[in-house]
Order: C-alpha cells, then structure tokens, then sequence
C-alpha cells in the first residue's frame, strides 16, 4: 500500500482556520462491518453478559486545515475529541451510550500513534472475560487478529488510537470492565469507537 504523505510545506493553519474547520466539519455515520467485526460483537457480548459491547463508525468531511493537523498527530492541539463527541451528527452515538448532555467531558487515559498492540488488548479483554464469562485465549487472540486485519487492514501505523473514559454515560456501570477506545483513520479520515461494559 502506498505510504501516506504528508505536505510538509503546508503553513501550519491560523486559529481563523481552526475556527473554521470546526464550522465546517461533517460526519457520517456508517453502517458497513466486516463479518470479523460481528464476530468481536457476538463474543464481547457473551463474555460481557450483563453489559456489552457497542461499534460505531463515522467518515469525517473536512479540509485541508483538519487534515494539516490529522496527519502530523496533532489533533490534540484542536481539542479533537471534545470538539468531535459534541457534533451534531454524533448524537445518535451519545443516545446509544445514555449521554446526559450534548456536550460529554472526556478524560483521556492513553495515546497512541499506531495500533500495534491492539490485537493483544482485544484478545486479553475476551480471555480475562467479563464478571462472569471468558472464551478460550486461543479463540479470543484469533477473533481479535481477524478483526485488526479486516476493519483496519492492518494498518498499524496509519491510526490515532485514544482510551478515554467518558462522564455522565448512564450505559456503563462505573466498574473494572469499564472500557472506550477511539481510532482516528488518517488514510480514510473516519472514526471507530469500541465501548465495552460489564457488571457483578
């Protein structure tokens, strides 16, 4: 595959551009998944019987200003994430998570420039198992790894990977099995979430 290029001789944009961007941003909702990814669903929601798992996924229309910052991994400096989960068009994913207001407080616990090790996360998640369930840790690594290789072509290094914990979300039990991850696709400018909860 072709390796992404950045253009280093763009100007980094003015606060006017960030402003912008924001007003001009959309995102779209999609319901494409791959099989790979039905199997995670199926097996995160028997480990994690009393809780679950939620997918969404969303194509992000911006501009050449979003994309300066995207593809240097410096979305941070834009408030990616706060300015993103309050868009308009993400409130179904809010509703879906029983989000009390239009405007979440996030806490990011982790950052990554890659997803190398996100094959493993998923595997150990599936193995330990929920309050009450696991699957066998062969299965679990073979479900996790097919769904790296499908969903994101394993592309290691071409994702932003934030775990976030994310307040007021009614959908979760504010417990050890507690767990948001979001990817930011540099290549195909969309987003992936993974929500996972469970309880005693």
């Amino acid at each position: 595959m072709e390796e992404l290029k950045v253009d280093w001789e763009q100007e980094k944009p003015t606060n006017e551009d960030v402003v912008q961007l924001w007003n001009s941003i959309n995102i779209l909702r999609i319901d494409k998944w791959t099989t790979s990814a039905n199997t995670l669903t199926e097996k995160i929601n028997f480990t994690h019987c009393n809780g679950g798992i939620q997918l969404h996924k969303y194509k992000i229309i911006s501009d050449k200003h979003f994309n300066w910052f995207a593809c240097r991994n410096r979305l941070q400096e834009i408030n990616f994430l706060d300015n993103i989960l309050r868009h308009k068009n993400l409130r179904d994913y809010r509703n879906d998570l029983q989000i009390s207001n239009d405007n979440p407080k996030i806490t990011i616990s982790s950052y990554w420039t890659d997803i190398y090790d996100l094959s493993g996360q998923l595997a150990r998640i599936m193995g330990h198992g929920g309050a009450y369930k696991r699957i066998d840790p062969e299965l679990s690594w073979i479900v996790a790894t097919d769904f790296v290789k499908d969903e994101f072509q394993n592309r290691f290094e071409e994702f932003v990977t934030f775990d976030v914990a994310i307040e007021k979300s009614n959908w979760f039990f504010d417990i050890a099995w507690d767990i948001s991850k979001i990817f930011f696709d540099k290549r195909n400018n969309e987003l992936l979430f993974i929500n996972i909860t469970d309880t005693d």
